[in-house]
């Protein structure tokens, strides 16, 4: 189908979905943008772990692109792809220059009581993160390492903003996502099935490298600014700190927890 006028309903609603928050909530499904993601996204439809409603795609996107074949949509559903006019997709994106190809999905995230520790014994919590570069940035780091489970927490930045979509590059469909504003009720969902709550703090904390890791652990990552708090850092069972020999008092929050990861499934990766 050839979407032609800026006030196609669906052009409207791909839109609306693209800019606010609470409408992608209130609908059930968020937006993956870019040659590449969606053409990650694609595989997880292929393989069951992501619901696809709709592709839209620019009229020139998928000729020649160089980057991603046109075959790699081709799994999408004739009813679900809708052409765009020339013009029209750089109405839909917010980005400088978009690539022209969108799909709406099916929301992924999960109710805490389904998070099972012996299912996913290696977890990412993180607790009020609030840049969406930074919480696209770790769940990609915790899908290369091999975590299965992300909790966000504390006010996160929305996981399907763009903008951690975008960064992200089409992890979330392979991570169990959870969302959980009230901190303490992840530490006791955590605690209950016998899980290693480790607090990443700056100072005070065991070491990093040569920390010992659980069977069963979650890596606990605070905010940019404030790290977490007292209170927080009290309800989890170890502290650990980064041991640095620069001169730098921290580091950013996505680095410290890519590094904080790594060590963690270390045994598993050498």
């Amino acid at each position: 189908m050839l979407i032609s006028g800026k006030d196609n309903p669906k052009l409207k609603r791909l839109t609306k979905l693209c800019r606010s928050r609470s409408f992608r909530k209130s609908e059930g499904v968020f937006v993956i943008e870019g040659l590449r993601n969606c053409a990650d996204a694609v595989k997880s439809y292929e393989r069951g772990l992501l619901g696809i409603t709709a592709f839209f795609y620019d009229s020139n996107a998928l000729k020649d692109n160089g980057y991603v074949p046109a075959e790699a949509f081709d799994a999408v559903p004739d009813e679900m792809r809708f052409e765009l006019a020339e013009g029209l997709a750089d109405r839909v994106s917010e980005t400088k220059s978009s690539q022209g190809v969108f799909l709406i999905a099916k929301r992924l995230d999960r109710e805490l009581t389904e998070l099972d520790a012996a299912r996913t014994p290696k977890i990412l919590v993180l607790n009020a993160v609030k840049d969406p570069g930074n919480l696209g940035t770790l769940l990609r780091t915790a899908d290369a390492v091999g975590i299965k489970a992300a909790v966000m927490t504390g006010e996160c930045a929305e996981v399907y903003n763009p903008k951690v979509v975008r960064s992200a590059m089409g992890c979330l469909p392979r991570l169990e996502l959870y969302i959980e504003n009230d901190f303490s009720a992840v530490t006791g969902a955590l605690n209950d099935q016998g899980v290693m709550t480790c607090a990443a703090v700056v100072k005070g904390g065991k070491s990093v490298p040569g920390f010992e890791f659980g069977e069963k652990c979650a890596v606990v990552i605070g905010n940019e600014a404030r790290g977490l708090s007292e209170e927080d850092a009290a309800l989890c069972s170890e502290r650990i700190t980064i041991t640095m020999r620069g001169s730098a008092e921290s580091l950013n929050a996505a680095s410290a927890g890519s590094i904080i990861m790594w060590e963690m499934l270390r045994g598993d990766l050498l």
